[in-house]
């Protein structure tokens, strides 16, 4: 599949998985490299590399998931058997395999016993109190990084591919939301207007013109009722979406508990490496703990300087320490500090602290592979900062995005539902009204055509209550041969001369159907804001394009500009061809629309939602 700009975020995002992946790898090299390990040894230690990226990098069926850790937890025992304990043997990998594999339920219980594990093989191979407890935090905290970012890496990811699915529900919900308003407010005047024709049809022309009357009645009220709804569709807004956690809670929790390892393993350090004494040790407590206060408290301009400070005034006091959560803060000053400043204030930090871990190294007599692993671990703990708030960012905003895309459909579909009223249930109301009006004049001089007149009226209004029914569920289709036959009908009930001549073979259904919308538009337009006598109605088809022409004698003057409808401006919006209206010397007003006549260069609404017309167009 081919990458597109959309899935540059989510590049960006597994690059910081992966870098974070080389620094851990990294680190423990170093590291072995620092207790004498063999070339072997090293080489050994990387076997169960292989399985936990391949559970990093995608997402398995359950199976092969479990396969995977199974492999992992076996490659990792490998170097047991061969070179001993010659090698920096911290289960990190088992620890990150665990959570990212298996249920949460059982993944901590699992996770806190690969730490007990440690700590206990630790002691029974003869390591000490610190040795021990530093064996499980630097476990735990490796595999908290590597469970931490793949977690909200996967998540980002399930908001990218599935952004569009809050769309189609929220799309799902308006339509039946929508189907069932329409149903109310007009599917029963629709019935009613009905039962008084099918009524009138059977009386006596002196109670028939009665009930047409209330018939006709009630359909001009429904009109009125239709184009009211229409617009109050329209002119709906939508409220916007609350707002949204700002950041997940796996990422505060990660974050707070490497914050909190970081601080043990300075009071640790002060009190078995630096021999610190009991003032020192209370100093350095208060000190953590207002670090960690800060860090549980809204994250803003005031704790970053809170945090700033307490992070850099005790490095003087106790240097050889605290650099373990000044690491802590330089990730932040990447956060907060715009770049490209941040970058380099967070590169004068690492510069100084291996300037620092150098210098310690040739007064202390400190081993190069014990320094390069302490300055790898400042830098991932920076960058697991850097990294889960950017993550944290991306999973925001594209939670966000996926509520903006509801939101839009949704008012596409309101926007859609309000056109097809106006165009679809305008036409028919007025057809109902015009025809009623002439079936009431029959009654006296004609009542056998008077009742041919009902007949066809009942018709037009359950063929309106199908229109009603299709429109929420967008599936309404005119056809152009109905519509021309409809058309006829309504004009000559109106008392316009009508004539209507195709010159066209048979046109695909998505023209045919832009066609005929365009069409009762038109006629619409005619019946409303006109006096025309004379309507004529041609179809033709030349040089692949289709072309409707409808030309009445009746038009407005001049001084009434605009009042021939804004339905053929929204047909002119969302069909294939071109609109253009001219008037001309004697009242003449005339339509022409053309379309292009193959489907395939008619498009279609990018989410799934499509007028009537079955296409969407721009003016030629």
């Amino acid at each position: 599949m081919a990458r597109t700009a959309d899935d540059l975020p989510l590049r960006l995002a597994g690059g910081m998985l992966w870098a974070s992946f080389g620094i851990l790898v990294y680190i423990r090299t170093m590291s072995g490299v620092w207790r004498d390990a063999t070339p072997l040894a090293l080489l050994l230690t990387m076997a169960s590399y292989p399985p936990l990226i391949a559970i990093l990098a995608r997402r398995w069926r359950p199976a092969v998931r479990h396969g995977l850790l199974s492999a992992l937890v076996l490659l990792y025992l490998l170097p047991f058997l061969v070179v001993g304990t010659g090698w920096d043997w911290m289960p990190w990998t088992v620890a990150a395999g665990v959570l990212c594999v298996l249920p949460a339920r059982p993944a901590w219980p699992l996770f806190a016993l690969v730490l007990a594990a440690t700590g206990t093989a630790a002691a029974l191979l003869g390591y000490g109190v610190y040795d021990s407890i530093w064996f499980m935090i630097v476990t735990a905290d490796d595999g908290l990084i590597v469970f931490s970012l793949a977690a909200l890496l996967g998540t980002a990811r399930r908001l990218h591919d599935t952004r569009g699915e809050l769309a189609r529900l929220a799309l799902v919900r308006e339509r039946l939301r929508l189907d069932g308003e329409l149903r109310n407010v007009l599917g029963g005047k629709l019935r009613a207007i009905a039962f008084r024709m099918r009524k009138a049809a059977r009386e006596e022309p002196v109670d028939a013109r009665h009930d047409i009357r209330e018939g006709v009645g009630l359909a001009r009220r429904t009109l009125a009722e239709v184009r009211a709804t229409a617009g109050a569709y329209r002119a709906t807004t939508i409220a916007e979406p609350p707002a949204r956690i700002e950041s997940p809670r796996l990422a505060r929790f990660v974050l707070l508990a490497v914050l909190l390892i970081q601080c043990v393993l300075v009071l640790i350090n002060l009190y078995y490496v630096d021999e610190a004494g009991p003032t020192t040790l209370a100093w350095a407590l208060l000190g953590l703990i207002g670090i960690v206060i800060l860090q549980v408290l809204p994250q803003n301009r005031a704790t970053f300087v809170l945090q700033g400070l307490l992070f850099l005034l005790p490095l003087a006091a106790i240097p050889g320490s605290w650099d373990r959560v000044l690491s802590f803060f330089t990730g932040k000053v990447l956060l907060t500090v715009r770049p490209p400043r941040s970058w380099a204030l967070a590169g004068v930090v690492l510069a100084g602290h291996l300037a620092w871990l150098l210098y310690e190294a040739a007064t202390r007599g400190y081993p190069l592979p014990n320094v390069l692993a302490s300055f790898g671990g400042h830098v991932m703990l920076a960058w697991l900062v850097y990294s889960l708030g950017r993550l944290t960012g991306l999973i925001t905003v594209l939670d966000r995005a996926r509520h903006e895309l509801a939101q839009a459909a949704v008012r596409r579909e309101r926007t859609r539902v309000a056109r097809d009223l106006h165009d679809v249930l305008g036409f028919s109301l007025s057809a109902v009204a015009l025809k009623g009006e002439l079936a009431e004049r029959l009654l006296e001089t004609d009542p056998d055509r008077a009742r041919t007149e009902l007949a066809a009226l009942v018709a037009l209004v359950e063929r309106a209550l199908v229109e009603l029914e299709s429109i929420a569920g967008d599936r309404v289709e005119l056809r152009l041969a109905a519509e021309l036959d409809a058309a006829r009908e309504v004009l000559t009930a109106a008392g316009i001369e009508a004539a209507a001549q195709v010159e066209t073979g048979p046109l695909p259904a998505e023209v045919d159907t832009a066609v005929a919308t365009a069409l009762r538009e038109t006629v619409t337009n005619v019946l409303r804001h006109s006096q025309a006598r004379t309507c004529e109605m041609t179809i033709s088809g030349t040089d692949g394009l289709v072309r409707l022409r409808v030309v009445n004698d009746g038009s407005l003057t001049e001084t009434e500009p605009g009042r021939h409808g804004s339905g053929l401006g929204s047909i002119a919006q969302r069909t294939g061809g071109r609109l253009a209206v001219a008037r001309h010397p004697g009242g003449r007003f005339e339509v022409i629309a053309e379309f292009g006549s193959d489907p395939a260069g008619l498009g279609g609404d990018p989410d799934g939602v499509h007028p009537v017309a079955g296409s969407q167009l721009g003016d030629g």
